[in-house]
């Protein structure tokens, strides 16, 4: 019998390029998708009603948000308990901007599974930051054939990671990848764990470091040879601009500045594997609109975002907006470690930039700081995982 996969994904006003995403899904495998929305304003959420009731392997649940929560962590408490969720051989959890972008075979999920060894229960998959090719006007053509340039290997700001994994007992879900429910307080849960038989985009087996509950690479542990995630995190600038208005499934204030889209705007190589998808693609999207409902949901989609794109640009603001993602786009590869970017930092990191900030220290400086900082830290990591791989012996380190 063949294997199941599902993905479970969050969405909120992705209207315009949600038939490219589901198709593209369905194309490389996925056979269930399970989506929680809330608040949609451009019809996201009718629209994957809409293709769940025309034959498309879409499930759309309702995620209200209470005052004060996040979207995010309620949709993953919730699928949690959703056995459209956990009932399969694989799962998944993926954003509307990621794309898995398989390197074997036919670029397939079944291709990937017999990739890896026998007796795999999870593959951890590392983002591949892909930018915004130049392109500055909003742009609501296919984004896999739009966005075709991403970061080199090396760009560690870009390692985060999504894993393909085989539903287990006691298993929390995490939008990264899960983690064992109490790990962090019993010894036993915490070995359960451990003992997980994952593997990374290379085939080769993961550190005990990392599935004690990381959720980024490391140098040991980074690996693209079978698969890698196409990240798709800044589109166009005007693109960029609307996910402002959209907001983020953290609730987080602020979180798609100028900085940002500096540092995410990725553009070094070219990237061009999920072409190789892209005629299957359309052809799956020419037939989800040939219902003559979902095509209309899907044009009033497509005329709620360009309304939006109308506003912005009719703002007084939005001149500089746009030079300043001009700005940002400018800055070298070479140059990232100047820009101050505290989004990933904790508490007692974000507390020391303040007081250098109120002592006059120029962000640049600050910035360094923080990124020499943070690199002893990521080295220390590398260390003790290159340590663990070496000691097991050459077939985990091959």
């Amino acid at each position: 019998m063949a294997e199941r996969f599902t993905a479970l994904s969050m969405m909120r006003d992705e209207a315009p390029a949600l038939l490219e995403w589901v198709a593209f899904q369905e194309v490389i495998g996925f056979d269930r998708i399970v989506v929680y929305t809330n608040d949609c304003r451009d019809g996201t959420d009718a629209m994957l009603d809409r293709l769940g009731q025309i034959g498309a392997p879409v499930l759309r649940r309702d995620n209200p948000v209470a005052e004060g929560e996040k979207p995010q962590p309620m949709a993953l408490r919730a699928a949690q308990k959703d056995v459209a969720v956990l009932d399969t051989d694989w799962l998944i959890a993926l954003d509307a901007d990621e794309f898995l972008s398989i390197r074997t075979g036919a670029g397939r999920l079944p291709d990937l599974v017999a990739a890896v060894p026998e007796g795999t229960e999870g593959i951890v998959v590392t983002w591949r930051i892909m930018g915004s090719n130049g392109l500055v006007d909003w742009n609501p053509g296919l984004v896999i054939e739009s966005y075709t340039r991403g970061a080199p290997d090396d760009f560690r700001k870009g390692w985060g990671v999504k894993t393909l994994f085989r539903p287990f007992p006691d298993m929390k879900l995490g939008i990264h990848r899960p983690t064992v429910k109490g790990a962090g307080r019993e010894p036993a849960r915490m070995e359960q764990l451990a003992a997980l038989r994952w593997v990374n985009g290379s085939g080769r087996p993961m550190t005990r470091q990392f599935l004690e509950g990381m959720w980024r690479s490391s140098a040991a542990t980074l690996g693209y040879d079978l698969v890698e995630m196409a990240h798709f995190a800044v589109k166009s600038r005007e693109a960029y601009l609307l996910r402002q208005v959209r907001g983020n499934v953290n609730a987080k204030p602020d979180k798609y500045d100028a900085t940002y889209f500096g540092i995410f705007d990725r553009n070094e190589t070219e990237r061009e594997a999920l072409l190789a998808h892209a005629g299957a693609v359309r052809d799956r999207i020419a037939d989800y609109l040939k219902d003559p409902i979902l095509a209309g949901l899907h044009r009033d989609g497509l005329a709620w975002h360009a309304a939006q794109i109308a506003r912005l640009r009719a703002e007084p603001m939005h001149p500089r907006r746009m030079d300043k993602l001009d700005h940002m786009a400018g800055v070298p590869y070479e140059g990232l470690d100047a820009l101050l970017f505290t989004q990933p930092l904790g508490p007692q990191g974000k507390a020391i930039v303040d007081r250098l900030r109120r002592q006059g220290m120029a962000p640049a400086e600050i910035a360094r700081q923080v990124a020499a900082s943070v690199s002893r830290l990521e080295a220390e990591r590398d260390a003790r995982d290159f340590a663990e791989l070496e000691a097991r012996g050459p077939a985990a380190g091959a």
